[in-house]
């Protein structure tokens, strides 16, 4: 008896003062069921978090992308870097003659800054060996600029000194441009690795290229949750949501973007404009009439 209480007493003291119970299949289960609620109501706030990092991350290179055509316009009579002909030389050579080339390197240096953490591309840009002179350039970039500025008035309206919206503000800029997805290898064009991006123009109903007047690929996406990022002329960023306008047939009047004072919605029948609608979100392609102020 007296070696059986000594026994018991020596396993306990080798357990640390107690003996250790092996853990049940029940128990763990348990914990592993825990786990998976835990990872069930966490993964979506996390992706939610990156998500928001990410478009952080964008309207900050849009706010870069404004204050270098700031700069731009500053020392170009009040143009923005389109390709009708401005009072100061535009781009020549062999380098694509797009808006965004003219920024570098005097007033962008990094051409990172045009490329979206969500744009599933953005790598084109960072892999080009010579941006200034690669043939595909037009189409690398994750930001397009407003179409309508660069065409409207024989192009004239890119001279803004002169021309300028009634709500700045309120008027897009540059937005985030696509397409992301969904596009045909036959679209894409020849060792481009990806697709086209109708040379870094929003055009107002992805209709048509409005300075070849040939059809041009999609750009509207919802990469941001339910939208885009949009730059404003007054230098403001917002986000539109894009979901509603892909599902809604697209029209050339818009009771809600027209009371905006929309110019596309405005313009009369015989120069209706068929065009995405942004005016839930306060947002339209051009404000007030286009004349010149000179």
């Amino acid at each position: 008896m007296k070696a059986t209480r000594l026994s018991t007493r020596k396993l306990y003291l080798t357990n640390g003062g107690m003996a250790k119970r092996a853990t049940t299949l029940i128990e763990l289960l348990v914990v592993i069921a825990i786990i998976g609620i835990l990872v069930t109501v966490l993964l979506p706030s996390l992706g939610r978090s990156m998500q928001m990092a990410s478009s952080t991350v964008c309207k900050h290179n849009l706010r870069t992308v404004y204050q270098s055509l700031s700069l731009y316009r500053l020392e170009n009579d009040g143009w923005l870097p389109a390709k009708v002909e401005a009072p100061s030389p535009l781009a020549s050579g062999s380098r694509p003659d797009v808006w965004f080339l003219k920024l570098f390197p005097n007033y962008l240096g990094d051409p990172l800054a045009l490329t979206c953490p969500e744009d599933p591309y953005r790598y084109r840009m960072a892999q080009s060996a010579d941006l200034m002179n690669d043939p595909h350039a037009a189409d690398y970039p994750s930001y397009g600029i407003n179409s309508f500025m660069m065409t409207a008035d024989g192009g004239k309206l890119a001279d803004l000194d002169h021309h300028y919206p009634s709500r700045p503000l309120d008027t897009i800029l540059v937005a985030d441009m696509g397409p992301d997805a969904g596009f045909n290898a036959s679209d894409t064009a020849s060792n481009s690795r990806g697709p086209r991006r109708n040379d870094g123009l929003l055009n107002w109903d992805d209709g048509y290229d409005a300075l070849s007047l040939e059809m041009a690929d999609p750009w509207l996406v919802t990469r941001h949750g339910r939208g885009i990022n949009i730059l404003t002329l007054g230098g403001g960023v917002r986000q539109a949501r894009t979901d509603d306008v892909m599902r809604t047939e697209i029209r050339w009047r818009y009771d809600d973007c027209a009371a905006g004072g929309c110019t596309l919605c405005n313009r009369g029948i015989a120069n209706r404009l068929f065009h995405y609608s942004f005016a839930k979100d306060r947002l339209y392609w051009w404000t007030g009439p286009i004349t010149n102020k000179r």
